[in-house]
């Protein structure tokens, strides 16, 4: 009896592992990783990745995200970094008053042009790296093609 009440407990606790919320994805170990993996799950328009490889110090979207809001913001990112290949020009750069966050300046190479924008990351409290700010507002509208960047997103 003894044991059947062990076996229970251990199954309880395994299943309340279960439940709550999705998951936490492993971020990246290193901040060059985390700009690579984005911009190569931009590419193949993978918005499940994307969210798993964007969020802030608390983890990735996709944990803390509502799934509806996560699928619209995750192709929003695809539309405007949409990419045929990219490279890191400049970075890791410290951003001053931000120990935890490092930019990127990268070149995203399009079908007519190509384009440098703005990428920060962030040090989750796990200790991995994710995209914090990709500056959409330094991005040419896409439905324009490669003219000149937005004029910011204010309220």
């Amino acid at each position: 009896m003894v044991l059947v009440m062990r076996r229970l407990a251990v199954l309880a606790a395994l299943g309340g592992l279960g439940c709550g919320s999705r998951p936490a994805a492993t971020a990246p170990q290193s901040m060059n990783q985390v700009v690579e993996q984005f911009l190569g799950a931009v590419k193949a328009k993978d918005v499940q990745r994307i969210g798993e490889l964007w969020g802030d110090q608390r983890g990735s979207a996709a944990e803390h995200m509502k799934p509806e809001v996560l699928r619209k913001r995750t192709t929003v990112l695809q539309i405007y970094l949409a990419n045929n290949g990219f490279r890191i020009v400049e970075g890791p750069l410290p951003i001053v008053g931000h120990d935890d966050r490092r930019t990127f300046r990268v070149e995203l190479q399009r079908e007519r042009c190509n384009v440098v924008t703005p990428i920060d990351v962030v040090r989750t409290g796990r200790g991995g790296w994710l995209i914090y700010d990709v500056h959409l507002e330094s991005l040419p509208n896409p439905a324009v093609g490669c003219g000149a960047p937005g004029r910011g997103t204010a309220p």
